[in-house]
């Protein structure tokens, strides 16, 4: 064996019936596009059978520290969700908990 070189016969043996398929590295774009995806898909489950809103919405500001600010921005990221999403829920749950 080589410096550098894997060992052969090493790894996991694969079968004749589940041939292993070739990892394709995701690039920006083919994430961004799963991002989109994901919420297209949840923007139509929140709308109705009509392709209108469930329920109309209001805009208001709110103050928040800057570190929660940066924490929920996080999470709609990690979410695939936007801020308005993320503090819709975060409420609707303080709400049911009172």
């Amino acid at each position: 064996m080589t410096k550098g070189r894997p060992a052969r016969g090493r790894g996991r043996a694969t079968s004749a019936r589940h041939p292993r398929t070739p990892v394709v590295p995701l690039d920006a774009e083919d994430i961004a596009m799963a991002r989109l995806q994901a919420h297209v898909r949840k923007t139509e489950a929140i709308r109705g059978p009509d392709g209108l809103a469930a329920t109309s919405l209001d805009r208001t500001t709110v103050q928040i520290p800057r570190a929660m600010l940066h924490q929920v921005r996080d999470r709609a990221r990690r979410d695939g969700a936007t801020v308005s999403e993320v503090v819709e829920v975060a409420l609707q749950r303080y709400l049911k908990s009172r």
